[in-house]
């Protein structure tokens, strides 16, 4: 078993050697304040403190993880084992401070921190260390754990971690179920009125050929997706927007009998989940009308969710959907810039840094949106496939889960693009399942 030093014992230094020993690396550890014991204990040891000691690893310890308040940290980034890394030394055998360099980011420590929000009041990435510092792109806290990994292998060979493999979770956020069918008389003459207004006649026409069943509603592609996911094997989770109608949540009623209708149809192949509503952040007290009405629709017990528009606020909105029930959240990622919020493409659990606690919430990281290259890097479907799978070959390097989010309504059909170019992101979402049945394969 291994043993760790430290000179004292804190919730934040227990959460982050459970992260990396316990979830990460399998390694069964125990920790000790007493010096006399760790030197005479004779097997795998760690020293997290300011002092080496002979025959164990040396991690220098800042003072982050010993410290029970919230402020400005001053965040060193440096190169160092062929990549970035934070709280970085040149006095212990790893040359940087791995746990609280993990434990900044799996905490979102910086988030709590003063900040300057987007239109929505959600934290930005361009606030974040690792988009000021380049590494946003890359799974750093899976390298780092890798890296520590290795150093306890060289050191002691006996030392036995757990192996994982690469896996993925296919998304999909239905905001507004259906672009056409659905709606009653006052708000299909509202719309035809203000797509007249608009110059919007294609849409006219297709709004008469849906409502007549001359041709099928353009966002319902449940049946295509159904045939993707079960030939390729694929897991998936449909998360459903069942808010009451406000600005920005806009989606059928939830009594609509079509939502019920296809609610059991995916529920039937898929896992499913709450998509708590935008202004669930301001009144959490929706968050549990809104995941009974799934369940009664349903049947099932609803223990996932994932916040529409991505909006957070720490520690508050987790701590509803814990009150609310859920069990996973599928939120941690930006709407504005694919990546990894958190700095990790595995499952953890998230701590309340503001009550100094980790909790039972599992978050699970999204890799990349559908929505972020199209309104925020406004990128081709070519680009965007090739930075998706970018990430998707970061995320195999290190045998993590690879968690994209894709909307019904990007997802219809078009005639291909001029000269066998991409024309639409259905394409990219076929493109991305393919390399994700290639990679689980190996």
């Amino acid at each position: 078993m291994l043993l760790i030093y430290l000179p004292g014992i804190s919730p934040r230094a227990s959460y982050v050697f459970d992260l990396i020993f316990n979830q990460e690396l399998g390694i069964e550890y125990r920790v000790t304040t007493d010096i006399n014991a760790f030197e005479l204990h004779s097997e795998e040891k760690i020293n997290y403190s300011n002092s080496p000691k002979k025959e164990s690893i040396f991690i220098k310890s800042s003072p982050l993880l010993f410290e029970d308040d919230i402020k400005k940290q001053e965040i060193k980034v440096a190169e160092k084992h062929q990549t970035k890394i934070s709280f970085p030394n040149d006095d212990d055998d790893l040359g940087f401070d791995i746990f609280s360099a993990v434990f900044y980011l799996a905490s979102r420590y910086e988030e709590y921190l003063p900040f300057i929000p987007d239109q929505y009041g959600r934290f930005p990435a361009s606030e974040s260390v690792a988009f000021q510092n380049n590494f946003l792109h890359v799974p750093i806290i899976n390298i780092w754990v890798d890296i520590l990994k290795n150093i306890l292998r060289q050191k002691f060979p006996s030392l036995a971690t757990q192996s994982s493999s690469f896996s993925a979770i296919i998304t999909y956020d239905i905001d507004v179920a259906y672009k056409y069918k659905g709606r009653n008389f006052g708000r299909i003459i509202g719309a035809s009125l203000k797509d007249l207004i608009t110059f919007k006649i294609k849409n006219i026409i297709n709004r008469k050929k849906t409502l007549l069943k001359i041709q099928k509603d353009p966002w319902d592609v449940y049946d295509d997706i159904k045939d993707t996911i079960l030939k390729n094997k694929i897991n998936s989770v449909f998360f459903f927007l069942l808010a009451d109608k406000t600005k920005y949540d806009r989606n059928l009623d939830y009594r609509n009998p079509l939502i019920k209708s296809l609610v059991a149809q995916i529920g039937d192949y898929s896992e499913i989940g709450i998509h708590p509503s935008f202004t669930t952040t301001d009144f959490p007290e929706k968050i549990a009308t809104e995941k009974e009405r799934l369940e009664d629709l349903s049947g099932k017990k609803i223990i996932k969710s994932r916040q529409h528009f991505l909006k957070l606020r720490l520690p508050d909105t987790y701590n509803s959907l814990l009150a609310a029930g859920i069990k996973e959240d599928f939120s941690m990622g930006y709407p504005e810039a694919p990546g990894f919020r958190a700095g990790t493409c595995k499952p953890f659990f998230f701590y309340d840094l503001k009550n100094e606690k980790v909790t039972d919430l599992k978050l699970f990281p999204v890799t990349c949106m559908d929505a972020t290259f199209i309104y925020y890097t406004k990128k081709s479907p070519e680009k965007s496939l090739m930075e998706i799978l970018n990430l998707l070959k970061q995320i195999k390097k290190v045998e993590g889960l690879f968690i994209p989010i894709f909307h019904n309504e990007y997802l219809y059909k078009t005639k291909a693009g001029k000269k066998g170019t991409m024309a639409t992101f259905r394409q990219v979402h076929d493109q991305t399942i393919m390399q994700v049945k290639a990679y689980l394969k190996k």
